[in-house]
């Protein structure tokens, strides 16, 4: 949807064509498996979107989505220890519903002229000619689903959007084109999604400063399981299992139940009597890394290009998936202020496209090879970016830790985190740290959050 909005400026008749039956008004769609599992919108990505359809955050306000920060109402366990508490919030993207996200957007999009949709539909193969030895997409065959009915589309452009189980591959073949090239990392995760509700009388406790929800994570290299409640809006919160080492989260309520209390702080398993359910526990196996190369693709299409997970599948751990999609499409709208020529195009869009996923790529990598069960090369880079980043990470420095958000949030590339100037601020924060008594140093480890600063005015 964020593709055929930046298309919209450029051509005069944009058509998407959807797989799936929309629901009627916010709801799950078949499609989208994953969308009973907890979804984040990251600030690079919210910023996109909102360029794309103005007021797009707004109407999410007034469907009630949740104001969520971690710190101010929500209580972050990361492998350094729980997030200090603050009495302020800083707000770093967006944790809606996929439902809730989707039909906004879609609403957006819907209210868009040149914009046709078509549901229940899905490309069958490409439609190309050849040009000066060169291969050139002219558009799409398309079959309805319901009917059977197959027909043509011809495009000036045609944009591969159909996520991570594109077809492009076999498309290709026909033409008698070869694949990209790919490269792949399996985290072996697996999620367990449910939503839950406050139960009738419930009292939240005195002192829970994390109204909003708990985020346990889990710690590389050998600790498998995290979890977390969060609230969303609908007055509903969504449990979430994480299961590493290809390992599944229990689907009964014993099994549920005894997994949180498993984990390094029993937290969530001590909030869990406050709820009760009001849906079946759902699994979904993560699919792998894999990015299909097309910036360095050794044959070519041209009117043809290729953005969100049809060229780059993240693990979700980071919440990068939804905001790379959304700035790809970013890209594009640059893109196609520069050239709408068929033969330019792709090139300059895979090469600016492929600058941009470096980052959320090495960033999700990284983090998962830090994790023993995870098979895949661990070169000496990973492991100095690795280390590099948990010292940072340890840096009470207010400096280093909004350089390490930026960076996370895809709003600075990975290079700046490697700025002299932060070094500095990093190795004098953590040597002051030291050196002050323990009874100064803020609690970080526990199995409870720290209480919120006392404020004396």
């Amino acid at each position: 949807m964020c593709a055929a909005r930046a298309l919209t400026d450029t051509y005069a008749r944009v058509t998407l064509v959807e797989r799936d039956q929309y629901p009627n008004g916010v709801g799950d769609r078949r499609g989208v498996p994953q969308s009973r599992m907890f979804h984040t919108l990251i600030e690079r990505g919210r910023r996109e979107v909102e360029s794309l359809f103005p007021g797009f955050h707004a109407r999410l306000d007034q469907a009630r989505m949740p104001r969520m920060s971690y710190g101010f109402n929500v209580a972050l366990m990361s492998p350094r220890g729980w997030s200090p508490p603050s009495r302020s919030p800083v707000v770093r993207g967006l944790f809606v519903t996929r439902t809730l996200l989707e039909t906004t957007i879609r609403d957006h999009l819907r209210e868009t002229a040149n914009v046709t949709i078509i549901e229940a539909a899905a490309a069958t193969r490409l439609l190309a000619e050849t040009q000066e030895g060169r291969k050139v997409c002219r558009g799409a065959e398309i079959r309805r689903r319901d009917t059977g009915e197959v027909f043509t589309i011809e495009a000036d452009l045609v944009v591969d959007a159909s996520g991570a189980s594109s077809k492009s591959a076999d498309w290709f073949a026909d033409l008698g084109l070869a694949a990209p090239e790919e490269e792949t990392l399996d985290p072996l995760l697996t999620y367990g999604g449910q939503w839950m509700k406050l139960r009738e009388g419930a009292r939240w406790p005195t002192g829970w400063w994390w109204t909003h929800g708990v985020f346990i994570q889990r710690v590389p290299p050998h600790d498998l399981n995290g979890a977390h409640l969060m609230r969303q809006e609908g007055d509903l919160w969504l449990l979430t299992l994480v299961a590493g080492a290809g390992q599944e989260p229990p689907m009964d309520p014993d099994g549920v139940a005894k997994f949180l209390a498993g984990l390094r702080s029993p937290l969530i398993s001590e909030m869990l009597p406050l709820f009760e359910p009001v849906s079946k526990m759902t699994g979904y196996r993560l699919s792998k890394n894999r990015w299909r190369h097309y910036e360095r693709w050794a044959d070519s299409l041209d009117g043809f290009i290729a953005m969100g997970d049809a060229t780059c599948v993240f693990n979700p751990n980071q919440g990068q998936g939804m905001s790379v999609a959304a700035s790809e499409a970013g890209i594009l709208r640059r893109c196609l202020a520069q050239t709408t020529s068929p033969r330019e195009l792709p090139a300059l869009f895979f090469a600016k496209q492929a600058k941009f996923k470096a980052n959320p790529w090495r960033l999700a990598i990284s983090n998962d090879l830090r994790f023993a069960s995870v098979e895949g090369e661990r070169t000496a880079a990973v492991g100095v970016f690795n280390w590099w980043r948990v010292q940072l990470g340890l840096s009470p420095d207010r400096a280093v830790q909004q350089r390490l958000a930026e960076v996370d949030l895809l709003l600075r590339p990975v290079k700046d985190l490697f700025d002299l100037r932060i070094a500095a601020r990093m190795v004098y924060s953590r040597t002051v740290a030291a050196l002050r008594p323990p009874s100064e140093r803020a609690p970080s480890f526990g199995s409870h959050p720290p209480s919120l600063p006392t404020i004396f005015t």
